[in-house]
C-alpha cells in the first residue's frame, strides 16, 4: 500500500504546463477504442482482463469536443478511480 500511495501521490501532484492550442488550433476528437462491450460499465473494469480499468478517450465513445467527452471522459475516470480504490482498499 505504501508504494501504491507514493505512486498516486506523485500523480495528483504532477505539474502540467499548457501552452495553448494544439498545432492544429483546433480541439479534435480521436475515434475509436474498446468496443463498449469489452468492459463494465458500472466499474470501467475491462472483461478479459481483470484489475484493469478503462477510461476516457480509450473507450470507442465519441462526441462533440468540449462537451459530451469531456463528460465521458470525467465519469468513466472517476468510475474507474472509485473501482481501484475500492478494490484496493477493501
Amino acid at each position: 500500500h505504501k508504494d501504491i500511495s507514493q505512486i498516486t501521490d506523485l500523480l495528483k501532484k504532477y505539474p502540467f504546463d499548457i501552452h495553448g492550442k494544439g498545432q492544429f488550433k483546433e480541439e479534435f476528437v480521436t475515434a475509436g477504442g474498446l468496443d463498449l462491450k469489452e468492459f463494465d460499465f458500472r466499474t470501467m473494469e475491462i472483461n478479459k482482463i481483470r484489475g484493469l480499468y478503462a477510461a476516457g478517450e480509450v473507450t470507442n465513445i465519441d462526441g462533440v469536443t468540449g462537451g459530451f467527452n469531456f463528460q465521458n471522459a470525467w465519469t468513466s475516470g472517476y468510475l474507474s478511480g472509485t473501482s481501484v480504490a475500492n478494490n484496493l482498499f477493501s
